[in-house]
């Protein structure tokens, strides 16, 4: 979910992303450069556009780097975002210090943050830049590099592609069965030749024949005892590296008897479903699995991090 940002000095306007908030603290410009008189030119009348008058008096008491973000590089920000599975909203700034840098009159810099198409409540943070053309103040090219994508220019692991892996299943010839519980190990192989990673906790998603959610969701190590489980922002936060030709495990365990008090509360699932990447990567395979849980309460599974032990913890 997107963090709320804490600013030294605000004002807000609505535009076509919605409710939109600048600090004077998140701009920098760099040297005694300006914007040019084309540049100052659209800012003005876009500013001029603006009916409230309240509303206006805000915007123009921001900082020329923002005003120049603002009116000259979001709507060609929106397209490049799309390709990269944005939604409605997105943000050209952070909640970090200069973060909206004015480089020249032909180049701003900065970071930002989407919010997935697929799950508006999953933001993905980027960096970009906008070339503009001064004499004109279009937008020659505006460019973005996701965190994933800075992480794999210092030499990290690029994320696991879903067509390189290979997904199976193996019960380990019953040895999670007993007590009323049952299990698997998941089993992640990577097909290449190349290293890539993926995120410790991957999300996985129980499905039954129609490929839909059954509402069996994941429990943290951390918290089984009191019932609490983490949603997907935290799973992805932490990644390991999957080697060449490796593979990587994570045991599964859940209750499987109708053992809480004639609830007969339980699910059944026909696939499992791994998803990871902010949901564009996910491998699936079938699996016969029948979940419980108390009454009123959605069913819960243990899961362990992936890691290169084969063995049921």
């Amino acid at each position: 979910m997107k963090k709320n940002i804490p600013l030294v000095f605000t004002a807000c306007f609505v535009s076509f992303v919605g409710l939109e908030c600048a600090s004077a603290a998140s701009a920098r410009i760099e040297g005694s450069a300006a914007p040019s008189s084309a540049e100052k030119r659209v800012i003005t009348e876009r500013i001029g556009a603006v009916k409230n008058a309240q509303d206006r008096a805000a915007i123009e008491s921001q900082s020329p780097v923002w005003k120049m973000t603002t009116f000259l590089c979001q709507d060609a920000a929106r397209p490049v975002l799309e390709e990269k599975g944005a939604g409605r909203r997105f943000f050209l700034q952070d909640d970090k210090p200069e973060s909206q840098v004015f480089v020249g009159p032909e180049l701003l810099t900065g970071r930002g943050q989407f919010s997935l198409k697929k799950d508006a409540m999953q933001w993905v943070p980027f960096t970009w830049a906008c070339h503009l053309d001064p004499k004109t103040a279009k937008v020659i090219r505006f460019d973005v590099a996701e965190t994933r994508e800075a992480d794999k220019a210092e030499g990290k692991p690029p994320v696991c592609q879903a067509k390189d892996l290979h997904l199976t299943l193996d019960a380990q010839n019953g040895a999670f069965n007993g007590m009323s519980h049952s299990g698997t190990m998941v089993i992640l192989k990577n097909t290449t030749a190349h290293a890539c990673s993926v995120p410790a906790y991957p999300a996985v998603e129980l499905q039954d024949n129609a490929g839909r959610d059954v509402s069996a969701h994941r429990q943290t190590e951390s918290a089984t005892a009191s019932g609490q489980t983490d949603s997907l922002s935290q799973q992805d936060k932490a990644s390991v590296t999957l080697p060449a030709d490796g593979t990587l495990h994570t045991a599964l365990r859940w209750v499987s008897g109708d053992v809480y008090d004639d609830s007969h509360n339980c699910v059944t699932a026909a696939a499992l479903q791994l998803i990871w990447d902010y949901g564009r990567q996910s491998a699936r395979v079938p699996m016969q699995a029948h979940v419980c849980a108390p009454a009123q309460q959605s069913a819960q599974f243990e899961q362990t991090p992936l890691s290169a032990h084969s063995a049921m913890p």
